[in-house]
């Protein structure tokens, strides 16, 4: 007999508004903050999924992704150098 807690562990799971997330992946929550995926199940009895998200700030969580309202990093600003900047208004 199968139990609630019985799970069988994915190698990604489309998530909307990201795509596919898979383990060692970045990740953003709006209260958790950044993190990175360390794992994600499917629960045989119910379907349901959740994902492991170990928190940089808040250490490791299971979340329900379609609740968690996570989002994928935003690109850093790659600015040159201050000299690179003297450089390109000199030409």
């Amino acid at each position: 007999m199968l139990k609630k807690m019985d799970a069988v562990e994915l190698e990604s799971l489309e998530v909307n508004g990201i795509g596919f997330v898979t383990p060692g992946m970045k990740i953003v929550h709006p209260m958790f903050g950044a993190g990175e995926v360390e794992s994600i199940f499917e629960f045989v009895e119910s379907g349901e999924n959740t994902i492991r998200i170990n928190f940089d700030q808040h250490g490791s969580k299971a979340l329900v992704p379609k609740y968690a309202k996570l989002s994928a990093p935003k690109p850093k600003n790659k600015k040159g150098s201050f000299l690179s900047s003297l450089f390109k208004r000199s030409n």
